[in-house]
């Protein structure tokens, strides 16, 4: 008798559960895209900045290959 109430109880409260932390995950993934900030704006290399995500280059000019 006492198995009978305890599994869907149990069940019920595993599925809850569940779906409280997919509505949790997805509300952090909505809010993380909506409320993001603009992307800097990158000056080029010649006007005295750097490239955003690779630094300045210093090194030499690519080898064109001669085939």
């Amino acid at each position: 008798m006492l198995m009978k109430r305890l599994v869907p109880l149990a069940l019920s409260s595993l599925a809850g559960y569940a779906l409280w932390q997919w509505q949790a995950r997805r509300f952090e993934r909505r809010h993380k895209t909506c409320h993001s900030k603009p992307e800097e704006v990158t000056t080029w290399e010649g006007e005295g900045g750097a490239l955003h995500r690779t630094g300045p280059h210093m090194g030499p000019e690519p080898a064109k290959s001669t085939l």
